[in-house]
């Protein structure tokens, strides 16, 4: 019996040297690499998230930017610019499209002649908010301050 008893204290001893060899991770260390992983993944999050809807409004932009070259053209075949009463469908003969899509986030542009501060027109997308007269909003005046702007009369600079 002494000898079982010997035995199994020695197994138990070799056992716990193996388990003493086998060194693992502790709870701190696990901890810090799930902090690391957060803090990682909150940058990328943060700096991905947002490049749809970026990607929008230069997509608004360049429509804008379309929009003016298609009224200027109009304006050298009618000698005016249609009228806030024909809209942004005026000029559909103008675009490559033949249509007058709504802006990214599925509203009418809105155009208004004359415009404001004796601009001829101008041309305005409501921004991923949707509302008009807000920061967000998309005007086409804003998109060229320096040099002339199409469909501007008095150029303003920055």
């Amino acid at each position: 019996m002494k000898r079982f008893a010997l035995y199994v204290k020695n197994h138990f001893e070799e056992v716990r040297r193996a388990l003493a060899a086998h060194e693992g991770f502790s709870l701190l260390e696990l901890l810090i690499v799930i902090v690391i992983i957060g803090i990682l993944g909150t940058i990328v999050y943060t700096r991905f998230m947002d490049l749809p809807e970026k990607a929008k409004v230069q997509a608004a932009k360049q429509q804008i930017l379309i929009f003016k070259m298609a009224m200027d053209r109009y304006r050298l075949d009618h000698d005016a610019y249609p009228s806030g009463e024909q809209g942004l469908d005026a000029i559909r003969s103008y675009l490559d499209s033949r249509e007058v899509p709504p802006d990214p986030w599925g509203k009418d542009y809105i155009l208004r002649v004359p415009g404001e501060n004796e601009r001829e027109y101008d041309i305005i997308s409501r921004g991923p908010d949707k509302q008009e007269g807000t920061e967000d909003d998309i005007r086409s005046w804003e998109l060229h301050k320096k040099g002339s702007g199409v469909g501007s009369k008095n150029v303003e600079e920055e």
